[in-house]
């Protein structure tokens, strides 16, 4: 009876065992089939990421072949009506896609170009310009001078709306002032009086590249405005209808009369121009769910390319 008894409780002290064996067995198969999930979706979200960052960089290859084809084959002028201005297309290639997009940044006001020389003179055109931009969105035009005081070399404020190095130390966190060229464009938010919201209005307009002449061709209807008090919407409008034009002469027989003469006087004739040396390309690229986009500044001289920036988010 004994005996039996025993052996009763061995049995199930070993069956005990064998649930407790089997459990753990369990637990473990579990654990490590969640851990080769995770590394599986880890690895495969690397891939994907890979091959889209590729395809972002493809597309801005592709962004420098058509700039390149457009000398070859329609070097008249740079426009509007010209393939390069298209988005390039959502294109597949492998398991994603790649697209874009290229601005002229000539179409828009160089920044950089408010000030000339090494001593840093204000270019008053230029500054007039950027003042009327301002004023057309509504924005104070006082804002013109940090820009001007950030980028001239010297220490003195240009009017007493401007501000130099004294400024910026006097600020928590403190930082100088770069006294030289805007070295990109969200440089700006540094600026006194800038805000997000400032920056995002003016940032279609404005850029940080190019000789400081503008393609008319290209340029936003407020760039156009921006040249003189006499182009207002309307006018930019019927000049914009009549485009492309093949030279800036073309563009100032279109003129009325007292605006040809006020041009003329303050660009010194030079401050437009029909062609174009560098461009913007934001390209995206996409594989599953992931999306890299990446942001490349590219000047173009005759037919080679070379990339001035190149960001990928």
């Amino acid at each position: 009876m004994k005996l039996r008894k025993i052996l009763g409780d061995q049995r199930g002290f070993a069956l005990i065992i064998s649930l407790l064996i089997m459990f753990l067995l369990v637990v473990i198969v579990l654990e490590t089939d969640f851990y080769t999930r995770t590394d599986l979706r880890a690895a495969g979200n690397f891939r994907d990421d890979l091959k889209a960052f590729y395809l972002a960089r493809s597309a801005v290859s592709a962004g420098e072949a058509i700039l390149k084809d457009d000398v070859k084959t329609s070097n008249r002028y740079d426009g509007l009506d010209e393939l390069w201005a298209f988005p390039i297309p959502e294109y597949a290639l492998g398991d994603g896609t790649l697209s874009g997009l290229i601005v002229d940044e000539e179409g828009k006001i160089n920044l950089n170009k408010l000030v000339e020389g090494k001593e840093g003179k204000v270019n008053q055109a230029r500054r007039n310009q950027v003042r009327l931009l301002f004023e057309l969105l509504e924005i104070d035009p006082d804002l013109v001078d940090p820009v001007i005081d950030w980028i001239d070399p010297n220490s003195e404020t240009v009017s007493s709306s401007g501000a130099e190095e004294g400024y910026y130390l006097g600020l928590d966190p403190a930082y100088p002032a770069r006294n030289g060229p805007l070295e990109t464009l969200p440089e700006l938010h540094m600026l006194k009086g800038m805000t997000d919201e400032i920056y995002r209005k003016i940032e279609p307009y404005v850029t940080i590249y190019g000789i400081g002449q503008i393609n008319i061709n290209t340029a936003e209807s407020l760039v156009l405005q921006s040249l003189d008090q006499g182009i207002d919407d309307s006018e930019a409008g019927r000049l914009m209808r009549k485009r492309p034009f093949e030279s800036p002469g073309r563009f100032k027989e279109h003129l009325l009369p007292d605006t040809k003469v006020r041009m003329t006087t303050a660009c010194r004739i030079n401050c437009i121009k029909t062609r174009s040396n560098v461009f913007s390309l934001t390209a995206e690229g996409t594989v599953q769910d992931t999306k890299k986009i990446a942001h490349a500044i590219i000047q173009r001289k005759g037919t080679k390319t070379k990339l001035l920036y190149f960001r990928v988010e």
